[in-house]
């Protein structure tokens, strides 16, 4: 790493920026939709919006507007763990009127064959991607956008724009993987690989040397450089092969043996949904099938555990679990049970939906308080998060049984959302999806992952959005202007007050209902 950085000083230093600009492309009959007041923003958190916006200027990376636009979106503002804010824009309404581009990727069959034989490999970052790409004048100011200090337009490509993926990834591809022999880009990963040292090296200094050239710079601190096992696309790739990513399957393997009719009925939806892939489907599962007539009383033994374990073992390979494509259609089914949540991504292959990867895990105590709709919510962020290396900059559905979603997911604004609902909205922004409601009565593998989730990965996953959470309050407490003593004084009297101990203990604990609230109350 240290050579990387005296060899391509340049490559290693502040925010690249390549050459050809890129144009935002809006549908003929475009409507111009425009934002006359700023959204809302907590007090306590406006200077640190002010000294964040001011940088962003600085940096060339957005200007101040002056003149009238057609186009003005809404700001958001999400504290960061430094104690600093990041500022998101919500491009929703012109997002509905871009143009799209299409760039076809090579087969990840072919890709993978190609590897044969590489024993050593390296993944390089790009700097803060999308704010490498400058835009064009016109297209600067259809991302104007209001703030309580004025309007600004972006100078470079912002997150949230629909286009922004795609373009990022042609752009990388022609700009600096093109014509280099074993140099792989997939959105924001690069791969490459060589069959020696030697190879390797050669092969990662003529790409490095290219980024340089068209004005790429790159995170070093992300970069992996000479290392002898990697992951890419759901692979494990090292000087062995090529081998699935144990994690694509871990939701199935892991799961654990029904121990009712209802776990069981639920198992056997998700088989028959996947099951078409299944030779002789009705011969392996008849054993559990027999198990749900109405006649029989519950029962587990080896031969039920055997067939278990064998459908389990089907449900995880070939040809039910596909290989990834990145030229077919794609779409996500994601649900959430009252104590975990549970994902499938599932690929068009010969007119018939079959599983890429399943993914499950445990939610956090604080996480099983939430409303249902906030579980679901949680469902939908964490399944597109989980298989980020395959949606990003793909068109893709995503599915959901909870109805509500899909205007909350969908098109409604995003100062009209409830706070938590807000932040899963601003996480979901950088994906282009289109959120659909299924009957739950569909959703059968999504559901039975949800009942049965992995649990080792639940603290991990539960801790970053907990974090995310007390990083807000805690930068919203910490930039009040009182004084500690105040804060403690008001704290014990919100304590002592019956009404405030009351709401907090609902907040801590879940609300009954309403119809069983007292007094003042019933107004919460």
């Amino acid at each position: 790493m240290e050579t990387v950085k005296q060899l391509y000083p340049i490559l290693c230093s502040g925010l690249g920026l390549v050459q050809r600009p890129y144009s935002i492309k809006l549908q003929p009959d475009a409507v111009p939709f425009s934002l006359q007041t700023p959204c809302r923003v907590p007090l306590p958190l406006m200077g640190k919006v002010k000294e964040e916006i001011d940088h962003m200027e600085k940096m060339g990376v957005i200007t101040k507007v002056e003149d009238p636009t057609e186009w003005c979106a809404g700001m958001v503002v999400v504290p960061k763990k430094s104690g600093a804010v990041r500022i998101c824009v919500d491009f929703t309404n012109m997002n509905q009127a871009v143009c799209r581009e299409k760039f076809i990727l090579p087969s990840v069959e072919h890709t993978l064959g190609m590897l044969a034989g590489a024993t050593v490999f390296s993944k390089p970052d790009a700097n803060m991607g999308f704010w490498q790409v400058p835009l064009t004048e016109e297209s600067a100011k259809y991302t104007t956008f209001i703030t309580p200090f004025g309007r600004y337009y972006f100078n470079q490509l912002p997150f949230g724009i629909a286009s922004a993926p795609e373009h990022f990834q042609k752009m990388m591809v022609t700009e600096v993987t093109s014509g280099l022999a074993g140099v792989l880009c997939h959105m924001d990963d690069i791969l490459v690989w060589g069959k020696t040292q030697e190879e390797h090296d050669v092969r990662l200094h003529a790409l490095l040397e290219k980024a340089q050239k068209a004005g790429i710079t790159l995170n070093i601190d992300k970069c992996e450089f000479t290392c002898h096992t990697v992951r890419f696309l759901g692979h494990v790739i090292s000087a062995a092969g090529v081998q699935p990513d144990p994690e694509k399957t871990s939701a199935v393997q892991e799961m654990s043996a029904p121990t009712n009719f209802s776990e069981l009925r639920s198992f056997l939806g998700m088989v028959k949904q996947l099951g078409r892939f299944i030779p002789n489907l009705a011969e392996k599962d008849k054993v559990l099938r027999d198990l749900l007539s109405k006649k029989n009383h519950w029962y587990w033994g080896p031969e039920q555990q055997t067939a278990f374990e064998r459908l389990k073992t089907e449900l995880s390979s070939t040809p039910v679990l596909t290989l990834y494509d990145p030229n077919s259609e794609l779409k996500i089914s994601a649900d959430a049970s009252s104590f975990g949540l549970g994902a499938v991504l599932l690929q068009k292959s010969n007119a018939e939906w079959a599983p890429v990867v399943y993914a499950s895990r445990a939610m956090t105590v604080t996480e099983q308080r939430y409303a249902q709709v906030e579980k679901e919510a949680l469902a939908a962020t964490w399944a597109c998060e989980r298989f980020s290396c395959f949606v990003l900059g793909r068109s893709f559905e995503l599915e959901t049984d909870h109805k509500p979603l899909v205007s909350l997911l969908g098109g409604k604004a995003l100062d009209d959302l409830p706070p938590r609902i807000q932040r899963f909205r601003m996480r979901l922004m950088r994906y282009n999806y289109k959120i659909t409601h299924v009957a739950g009565k569909n959703l059968w593998t999504a559901d039975t992952l949800s009942r049965a989730p992995l649990r080792a990965s639940g603290a991990h996953a539960g801790a970053s959005l907990l974090g995310d959470t007390n990083i807000y309050v805690d930068s919203v407490i910490s930039n009040l202007p009182v004084s500690g003593d105040y804060l403690s004084n008001l704290r014990d009297h919100l304590k002592a007050d019956s009404a405030c101990a009351a709401l907090m203990e609902f907040c801590r604990d879940g609300w009954p209902d309403k119809n069983r609230l007292q007094g003042v109350l019933k107004q919460y």
